[in-house]
């Protein structure tokens, strides 16, 4: 049996991107990696799909101070419900996607977070649609009040 390979197409007109990732193909690997076909670096997520496995990150609370949890790892497959994010560049000027969804087990239980790049892996499919723009650019830079990596929204001149 053949295996289904990512595949994306880019309606330049109205700066939209439509695809899916393949079984076995990072979440957030492989979305950069059909963004950078069409030379996208700035645009807005929106997807669904299965999972075989999946790592995130969730928001804790304690003593008046937020942080991240550690990677938290689900090794068994979930249906991602709802997934979204933007598309950057980091503080190196890569390519950089900030990504958060929400997700049901086998068990029918349900929960979300921030994605980590390369432990997401499809099972079946993962399709998404991008909205890109080339008049914003976004770029992920430390803010040092709080401590964590956010993306600033800049003008880009024609």
């Amino acid at each position: 049996m053949n295996q289904r390979s990512s595949q994306s197409v880019f309606d330049s007109k109205r700066g939209i991107v439509m695809g899916f990732l393949g079984p076995g193909e990072d979440l957030i690997t492989g979305l950069k990696k059909e963004l950078k076909k069409h030379g996208i670096t700035s645009g807005s997520i929106s997807c669904i799909g299965s999972l075989s496995n999946l790592s995130i990150v969730q928001l804790d609370y304690d003593d008046n101070q937020m942080s991240y949890s550690k990677p938290i790892r689900w090794d068994s497959p979930v249906e991602l419900l709802s997934g979204n994010g933007i598309v950057g560049k980091d503080e190196q000027g890569e390519l950089d996607i900030h990504f958060h969804g929400v997700f049901v087990d086998h068990k029918k239980n349900i929960s979300g977070g921030h994605f980590l790049q390369g432990g997401n892996i499809v099972a079946i499919t993962l399709e998404f649609t991008v909205l890109t723009s080339d008049m914003i650019q976004p770029k992920r830079e430390v803010d040092a009040s709080l401590g964590f990596p956010l993306f600033n929204f800049y003008a880009n001149e024609r």
